[in-house]
């Protein structure tokens, strides 16, 4: 009996050093275990982080893409705005040219015998007189020709030129011209001067030519081919009337009309011819852009202050 039990104990041991043995291997696999599931608990709130990053980048994206539409639109806008100022500034080279075709002009200033004066005259005001400007349209132009004239008068208007177009210095560097009259000389009396420069016109369409300053806008051919004539008369040096007459004015444009009269109303102030081809003020209107320098300026400036000689020169 005892020597049959023997065979069943070792056979007992042998089971329990084999449980035994699975049971250390779970207890040592246990902190695998641990370490293990730590790990993957780490993995996933890192993959919970690394996903709440995504989700906030693809949002911020998604507010970027929503509002560079809007940025394009504005930067387009801002650049549009400033092409348009720029294009409104530099007056492109075919805005005037609806050709002048090298109009002629020409004037006279005779004293009250009638004998021609070669020196220097101005108008002889009192400070802050108006000169009364009368529009007699023998013509029959329209009120948008009738209004080129006044505007070439009573404009203040500027625009800035670039020197390279009109041989005044290198490209990138820009001068100030004005459209009319009034706002040319409005500048020329920030300086002071002898005589009050006339910078207040009171411009009419009266038949009657009872004003200071008279133009004439007729159908009548000049036979000397001139397109426009000032003769002004005076007294010693003080011009005491002007007249102004614009010849073949039906056959003129707004442009072309405008361009003749900015010339001839500046002998109506006293200018003589410029010396510059380029210039509003030379005997031949030859440049694209009519319009009054800043060498027109300071020659009225100078002929209101008593200079002998009434020759535009322009040193720019």
């Amino acid at each position: 009996m005892k020597a049959e039990l023997i065979p069943d104990l070792e056979q007992q041991k042998i089971i329990l050093k084999e449980i035994n043995s699975t049971l250390k291997r779970q207890n040592q696999e246990i902190p695998n275990t641990n370490a293990f599931n730590a790990k993957l608990i780490e993995q996933k709130l890192l993959s919970q982080q690394t996903e709440h990053k995504i989700r906030q980048n693809h949002t911020m994206d998604g507010s970027r893409r929503k509002y560079i539409p809007i940025f394009i639109v504005a930067f387009v806008g801002l650049t549009l705005f400033a092409a348009y100022s720029y294009h409104e500034n530099q007056v492109p080279t075919n805005t005037i040219p609806n050709q002048l075709a090298n109009y002629n002009s020409n004037y006279v200033i005779q004293n009250l015998q009638g004998d021609t004066v070669n020196t220097w005259l101005a108008w002889h005001l009192v400070t802050g007189q108006t000169l009364h400007v009368d529009i007699i349209n023998e013509a029959s132009l329209s009120p948008d020709m009738i209004f080129a004239v006044k505007n070439s008068i009573l404009s203040t208007e500027t625009v800035s030129l670039d020197d390279s177009l009109l041989h005044k210095g290198l490209s990138g560097t820009s001068s100030v011209y004005y459209k009319g009259w009034a706002g040319a000389l409005g500048a020329a009396s920030t300086q002071t001067t002898q005589f009050y420069i006339p910078e207040k016109f009171d411009v009419s369409d009266s038949p009657k030519g009872v004003g200071e300053i008279i133009i004439k806008l007729t159908r009548n051919e000049n036979p000397d081919g001139l397109s426009g004539y000032t003769k002004s008369t005076a007294d010693g040096h003080e011009i005491l009337k002007t007249t102004i007459t614009i010849y073949s004015a039906d056959q003129l444009s707004a442009n072309q009309i405008g361009s003749i009269m900015r010339h001839e109303f500046g002998h109506a102030m006293g200018l003589a011819h410029s010396s510059a081809p380029e210039d509003l003020m030379h005997a031949t209107i030859q440049t694209e852009y009519p319009y009054i320098s800043g060498c027109d300026i300071d020659a009225v400036t100078a002929l209101y202050d008593g200079k002998q000689s009434s020759q535009v020169v322009c040193q720019k």
